[in-house]
């Protein structure tokens, strides 16, 4: 079930096959591994999760189309209130940060995981650079995540565009 798991995610995930896979770097911690890479999408989950677990910590990194600048502002809700994984019950406002040398807008907020229906925080960040955009998402059950999020966050914090 385990090696399902990915294939399973990016299912959900819906990623429509005609989007090249971007360069680009990003550090693998003591947990978090890239399981996958496909269909446009980067999956890092971690590994000492248990094989039967109905949620794990992941990070999800995509590459996008460029966002104009004046199309910027709620950019990432529009992006999370369709990413199939989760489900929102709502979204706060997106906070603005700088990651990789890029302008971005973070939302970090509770959700419910699809089709598991366990609970977790998700952290999403949108980078904006001129010929693309950069979806990265960190996730874990919410009983998890004060333990998994310095990981998590390490993980982004060295996410390089390629």
């Amino acid at each position: 079930m385990r090696r399902l798991l990915p294939a399973l995610l990016l299912l959900l995930l819906g990623a429509p096959a005609a989007l090249a896979q971007a360069r680009f770097s990003v550090p693998e911690e003591a947990r978090m591994r890239v399981v996958t890479r496909a269909l446009g999408w980067t999956v890092l989950r971690d590994i000492e999760a248990p094989a039967d677990a109905a949620e794990t910590a992941m990070i999800l990194i995509r590459a996008q189309r460029p966002v104009p600048a004046a199309a910027r502002r709620g950019h990432l809700a529009r992006l999370l209130s369709g990413l199939r994984p989760f489900h929102f019950a709502t979204l706060p406002g997106e906070g603005q940060l700088n990651l990789a040398g890029l302008p971005g807008t973070v939302i970090e907020a509770p959700a419910i995981g699809a089709p598991s229906g366990v609970p977790v925080r998700v952290r999403a960040i949108c980078l904006y650079a001129r010929d693309r955009s950069w979806l990265l998402v960190a996730s874990a059950p919410a009983t998890q995540w004060a333990a998994m999020e310095p990981e998590l966050s390490r993980v982004i914090a060295g996410f390089r565009p390629g």
